[in-house]
């Protein structure tokens, strides 16, 4: 009988007109659903079935798990591409589509209304874009094989097929070694919740005195944050330096600016637990107690990937969803994107995971199009980054020098300080960058800056330099802008390349 019915549906001789063959599918429609979950081998015969007779008649469905940067711009993505596929998005929270990188200034103050955080509100999503968003919906199963998935809504229970999927389930904070609980006083900066409860802390003058613990960029901007909006404001971290990502002599000068603006710096203090209270919270560290009003764990992240895990998805570098460059995973219909995914460093060519929001919204557009069938890759990353501290400008692309040691390239590490513009005109003031390159033929691994805000976007042109390989001789060849509100008239990317020549033997 199956064959029969495969006959006549692949055979235009055999089904001349668009009704018999819309007939003959019904017919093989029937068959899938009296056969579908009596055996698992039916399962598995009958699901190419299914998938055939849904994209002949475009009942095609494309199920997004996540609802914010990866898998919004996936779900856009395919609407514009097969505007009549049944794409859904479920989402189990009560946002989409938000900029976490803004909650630090939402705390303090320059963004005023929470709201303006979110780029697509759920009516846009439903309405003008055409996707079906159920809020409130959390997947709790993926059978990949049966291609269904379990979902806890509010009123219960559901199972829901899909044909193709996308797993964008994003990244969790980083569970350390630090015994808390997340409550009223103890907060992870990492969801508009958390920023709506940390400023009512503030505006409610509940909160004047605060710690934050880690050393990387959101407890970075969380530092700068709260200490604009009057708190006395103490960072712990584990180390003497700032997080791994930041060469030490750019760890110095953001630790000194700190103390410059009063940051209380705890560091070689390592939190064990933080405890909650009526109206404070008691920190505790390897070396002693202190008591603050609230405090914002601020320790990085990590893919939120158990789900795909327990399905059995392959899981890669530090527990993020495997894929390949057309961010497929281990089954061909099922895809993954964002922070919940690993990524190739295009440097090494490894694997690597990274949770960047330009990362997320860019695989999010690859996995879109290649679900409709598309063919696109996604090239990989550098790291690249960039934040402020007041009014130093911090940035980082590419490989620290431990890291390219620890791929096996022999590299040097050199630093120079520059002027940001020229030396007369007004506003001049240092910047710091320190270059890692392959000591035999200088070609450029890694680059980062400390300086003026407007002076370290800089970045940009070491990050294209090392994405195109280029050498030290190179940068310095570069024919760069120069106008004296602007830069010296050796820029200091091209002095950096100048320098760099005499530390790889160059003339």
């Amino acid at each position: 009988m199956l064959n029969l019915i495969f006959t006549l549906l692949i055979s235009p001789a055999n089904t001349p007109h668009s009704a018999a063959k819309s007939t003959w599918i019904y017919i093989a429609l029937y068959f899938y659903n009296a056969y579908k979950g009596k055996t698992r081998a039916g399962d598995e015969i009958f699901i190419s079935l299914n998938s055939y007779i849904r994209r002949e008649l475009s009942l095609v469905k494309v199920i997004i798990i996540g609802a914010n940067a990866a898998g919004m711009s996936a779900a856009s993505q395919i609407k514009r591409q097969e505007p009549e596929w049944d794409v859904m998005v479920l989402e189990k929270g009560s946002y989409i589509s938000y900029a976490g990188c803004g909650i630090p200034y939402f705390v303090q103050g320059l963004v005023t209304d929470l709201d303006k955080l979110i780029t697509v509100t759920p009516d846009d999503a439903l309405h003008k874009r055409g996707l079906n968003l159920k809020l409130h919906h959390e997947v709790t199963a993926i059978d990949p094989v049966i291609n269904t998935v379990s979902v806890e809504t509010p009123d219960g229970l559901i199972t829901e097929n899909f044909d193709r999927l996308i797993i964008a389930t994003g990244a969790n904070p980083h569970q350390t070694s630090i015994e808390y609980k997340a409550s009223k006083r103890i907060l992870n900066a990492h969801r508009l919740d958390d920023a709506k409860n940390i400023r009512s802390l503030i505006e409610s003058k509940q909160a004047d005195k605060c710690a934050v613990i880690g050393g990387g960029y959101i407890a970075i901007e969380m530092l700068e944050a709260l200490k604009k909006q009057g708190l006395n404001t103490h960072m712990f971290h584990r180390r003497n330096d700032l997080s791994r990502n930041f060469e030490k002599e750019i760890s110095d000068i953001v630790l000194a600016e700190m103390d410059n603006e009063g940051i209380e710096l705890h560091l070689n203090q390592a939190v064990t637990r933080i405890t909650g209270h009526n109206s404070e919270v008691e920190l505790q560290t390897e070396k002693e107690k202190f008591i603050f009003d609230m405090a914002i764990v601020a320790t990085g992240v990590e893919p939120n990937s158990c789900l795909a895990q327990d399905s059995g998805i392959e899981i890669g570098v530090k527990g993020a969803i495997r894929v390949n460059r057309f961010m497929q995973t281990n089954y061909d219909h099922i895809y993954a994107a964002g922070d919940c995914a690993e990524t190739t460093n295009i440097i090494t060519g490894e694997p690597q995971y990274l949770a960047l929001a330009l990362k997320a919204n860019k695989e999010g557009i690859v996995a879109g199009l290649n679900a409709c069938g598309g063919n696109e890759e996604f090239p990989g990353v550098l790291g690249s980054a960039i934040t402020k501290f007041f009014d130093l400008g911090i940035a980082r692309t590419g490989l620290t020098l431990a890291e390219a040691e620890n791929c096996g390239f022999e590299a040097i590490k050199f630093s120079i300080t520059a002027n940001s513009r020229a030396h007369y005109y007004p506003g001049r003031s240092d910047v710091k960058i320190v270059l890692i390159a392959e000591k035999k033929e200088g070609r450029l691994l890694g680059a980062q800056m400390a300086g003026p805000v407007d002076g370290v976007k800089r970045i940009d042109v070491y990050a294209t330099a090392i994405t195109a390989e280029m050498n030290i001789d190179q940068i310095f060849e570069l024919d760069l802008a120069y106008a004296p509100p602007f830069s010296p008239v050796y820029d200091p990317v091209v002095l950096s390349g100048r320098v760099g020549r005499k530390k790889i033997g160059s003339p």
